[in-house]
């Protein structure tokens, strides 16, 4: 098994928002402690972040619950959550969280997960959906629950063969783990051409709990020149985003 080395949430939240606009799967993982699913960076209730301000924020809500629920009760199999990309509510892209159950060499039981964006429109989310057995109506509120047989890859090859290939060679891993050393070292993230998936949402499900792979409470503010959402509380300085910085846009920026 990949040993993943945690690193602080600045450097885990840009090494994801770079892992996602660069279309590579951002793989993580959940510990599980007393029912909860919990954060390896803070070490807190993965639910603690999520908000409840809206129908959309309390859908997703209720799948989180879902998953916490089957992956408390189950030995083994794979769930798949959908977010369809959706303009008006600020999903940028589609993101399919892939979540696998896994023991570490202490037996721990933990929760894998692997994010992966597609630039498929909600018909596309909603038909791949079908194919792995969804027949709801909500793809944010039903999580699809399959088998431990069955092999992440070969559900995903046939849509994203370049991600599922990462994913069959354990690449993304490796991928992320190096950008993380990278980025500890001062190293400026290379912020890809894709849209993130669900920035404009931060406090949602997906866009806290899933959007970056973090439980990240502390919240979001807008960067002054091109409005992309900056966790707050992290003594981020420069963009991660547009790469501008705090000190070149106090008089510049509007």
């Amino acid at each position: 098994m990949f040993k993943e080395t945690y690193f602080p949430e600045q450097i885990e939240f840009k090494a994801s928002l770079t892992l996602e606009t660069n279309r590579i799967p951002d793989p993580y993982h959940y510990f599980f402690r007393d029912g909860k699913l919990l954060s390896p960076v803070t070490g807190e209730p993965v639910e603690n972040s999520i908000t409840r301000r809206s129908p959309l924020e309390e859908s997703e809500h209720r799948a989180f619950q879902k998953i916490q629920r089957w992956f408390s009760s189950s030995e083994e199999g794979l769930a798949v959550w959908i977010s369809p990309k959706d303009s008006e509510t600020g999903y940028g892209s589609t993101k399919i969280i892939f979540s696998d159950i896994l023991y570490d060499f202490g037996f721990r039981k933990m929760l894998r997960n692997r994010a992966i964006c597609l630039d498929w429109n909600s018909n596309q989310s909603l038909l791949f959906a079908r194919s792995i057995g969804f027949s709801g109506d909500d793809l944010r509120e039903s999580p699809v629950f399959l088998p431990g047989s069955v092999d992440i890859t070969d559900t995903l090859a046939p849509h994203a063969p370049s991600q599922a290939a990462l994913i069959r060679k354990g690449e993304d891993f490796i991928i992320k783990e190096k950008l993380k050393a990278e980025l500890a070292r001062g190293w400026r993230p290379p912020i890809g051409p894709f849209a993130p998936s669900c920035g404009r949402i931060p406090g949602s499900a997906f866009g806290v709990v899933y959007a970056d792979s973090l439980n990240l409470s502390e919240g979001y503010f807008d960067c002054p020149r091109c409005k992309g959402p900056i966790p707050s509380g992290r003594r981020i300085t420069t963009c991660p985003h547009c790469g501008v910085r705090k000190e070149d846009c106090s008089q510049s920026c509007g």
